[in-house]
């Protein structure tokens, strides 16, 4: 009989530091990056729920989704 390993938590990272309009950064290749969170969702990956958020990067002014995990807040959307 097959047993499934019980995981820790349904999701990695989370959505609740985040609103969308936050200033947030993340470093990329040792360097500061910065965005404004413009959407914030889950994306199933190796069988887990992982937070994401769509970033609109001001360096490149393009869309980018990145984990959650990696984001720090610059500055709260006021």
């Amino acid at each position: 009989m097959a047993h499934k390993m019980k995981s820790f938590s349904d999701s990695f990272g989370n959505l609740d530091n985040f609103r969308v309009g936050d200033l947030v950064f993340w470093k990329s290749f040792g360097e500061k990056e910065l965005g404004v969170v413009s959407k914030l969702f889950f994306l199933e990956k190796g069988g887990r729920k992982v937070a994401h958020a769509r970033i609109f990067r001001i360096r490149g002014e393009e869309y980018l989704d990145l984990p959650t995990i990696i984001l720090k807040i610059e500055q709260k959307k006021n």
